[in-house]
Parts: C-alpha cells; sequence; structure tokens
C-alpha cells in the first residue's frame, strides 16, 4: 500500500475545501468569506469583511459547520 491509498482509507471526508465561497454566522453576525480549512473545531474562514467583535476586528474565525453555506454563483 502506498501513501495516496493509505491517506484515502484513513482521511475523513471533508465537505468544506480550500477556496469555497460560502455564507455563514457566528454569534449572531452573518459574514461572506472564503473557507481555509475544516476540522473539529468547525470551519475556519477568511471572511471579506472584518467583524469587529467586542473590541477585537478579526478577519479569520472559526465557524461552527451547521451554520456554514456554500454561495450560490449567478451567472448571466
Amino acid at each position: 500500500m502506498n501513501l495516496a491509498e493509505q491517506f484515502a482509507k484513513n482521511a475523513k471526508p471533508q465537505k468544506w475545501n480550500y477556496g469555497d465561497r460560502v455564507f455563514a454566522k457566528m454569534d449572531g453576525f452573518s459574514l461572506v468569506g472564503m473557507v481555509i480549512r475544516q476540522n473539529d473545531l468547525g470551519v475556519l474562514i477568511h471572511a471579506d469583511l472584518p467583524l469587529k467583535i467586542g473590541e477585537e476586528i478579526r478577519h479569520v474565525m472559526y465557524c461552527k459547520p451547521n451554520t456554514v453555506k456554500r454561495l450560490v454563483v449567478l451567472q448571466d
């Protein structure tokens, strides 16, 4: 068994891939951004616009997987 086969056998299936455009909610705030990665903590998203949460301005944040939805691209 080579490394690729071993990884495919043991890896968890991921719903979100790097670069997916998503809409999500975090602590009642809506955000649009790009998925960086998905792990046990949630989905790490780089927001298009920064959010000010308390006294902190954040561009990158974890969101719960059940609040993340794929953006639909509208084309003419």
